[in-house]
């Protein structure tokens, strides 16, 4: 009995250590550690990865009209569709506030692209809490160029992308492919 105590407190305190508290996604340092894991191994082969920024759209609008506990509920709901959709070997985390990011290796462009949109669709779906409209979601998408890239220039490259796609009316994707 006390080694499953033991071994049920080991897997509390890893989950609190690398999940986000709130959304259960990968935590940014969690995150970042197993993405740049990722990203060294496929450099080896000069594999195609790609880094997706996810940030919803007007979210703070959420916050000041139901509160906070429904953008948690919002947050939550984002995450659950990142989850749902992506493949196990993909890895989702909680960026920031309102901004999500994705890892996906061994991913091509029409992939990321359609993963975004799927990730979109699903979280429009989804019945939101009473009276409260889900926003829409801007995404950023950068490549690490067959291997040529590292973490750090694909999330830059992500966020100019993703900059871009809030710059030309939000609920779009850009993308920024490192040539």
């Amino acid at each position: 009995m006390a080694a499953l105590s033991y071994e049920q407190l080991t897997r509390d305190l890893n989950d609190r250590a690398t999940r986000d508290g709130l959304t259960g996604v990968l935590n940014r340092t969690t995150f970042l550690t197993l993405a740049a894991a990722d990203l060294r191994r496929l450099r080896l082969t000069r594999a195609p990865a790609f880094v997706v920024l996810a940030d919803l759209d007007h979210f703070k609008a959420i916050n000041d009209r139901y509160g906070h506990p429904a953008g948690d509920l919002v947050l939550q709901a984002f995450a659950a569709a990142c989850t749902a959709t992506v493949r196990s070997t993909d890895l989702v985390g909680r960026y920031g506030g309102e901004e999500f990011i994705l890892f996906l290796p061994g991913a091509d462009p029409d992939r990321a692209e359609s993963l975004a949109r799927d990730i979109s669709h699903r979280f429009a779906a989804w019945n939101p809490p009473e009276n409260v409209r889900y926003p829409t979601v801007s995404y950023g998408i950068a490549s690490n160029n067959s291997g040529t890239v590292d973490l750090r220039t694909m999330i830059a490259s992500a966020d100019s992308a993703l900059y871009r796609a809030k710059a030309t009316g939000r609920n779009r994707t850009a993308r920024d492919d490192l040539n």
